[in-house]
């Protein structure tokens, strides 16, 4: 688990990395959001769920009941637990994904925000 982390960090971070290697995960829980106007508000109860993620280079597929496919446009900002990209979606509507730990576990949390509209995935490993 840890070894997939630190891959994981390493194809993310870098940003000039075009490996070949396909990470995969699966989210089992869902948070969502939506805008009140001035700021995003987060729904405390997560939805459970069973989506298949793929991270490859500095793309992010997410294989929900529609495909959702982001690029990382650039790096925003780096903590040590999460990291802050601009992206795009496949219609070119500019974004922000973090990606980052997830509670103590060894779990990451992929993050997807508009200005009105954002969702975090749990994703774990998988094996």
């Amino acid at each position: 688990m840890r070894k997939f982390l630190i891959l994981l960090s390493f194809v993310l971070l870098s940003l000039v990395s075009f490996s070949q290697e396909n990470l995969f995960g699966r989210a089992y829980l869902l948070y969502t959001a939506e805008s009140d106007g001035t700021e995003l508000v987060w729904n405390n109860e997560p939805i459970k769920c069973d989506i298949l993620v793929q991270i490859e280079g500095q793309k992010v597929t997410i294989y929900s009941k529609e495909t959702q496919i982001y690029r990382i446009v650039s790096l925003e900002e780096n903590d040590v637990n999460t990291s802050k990209y601009k992206a795009v979606n496949t219609n070119g509507v500019k974004c922000y994904l973090y990606i980052g730990r997830y509670g103590e576990f060894d779990d990451i949390a992929i993050t997807i925000e508009f200005s009105d509209l954002g969702w975090t995935y749990v994703v774990s490993e998988d094996y």
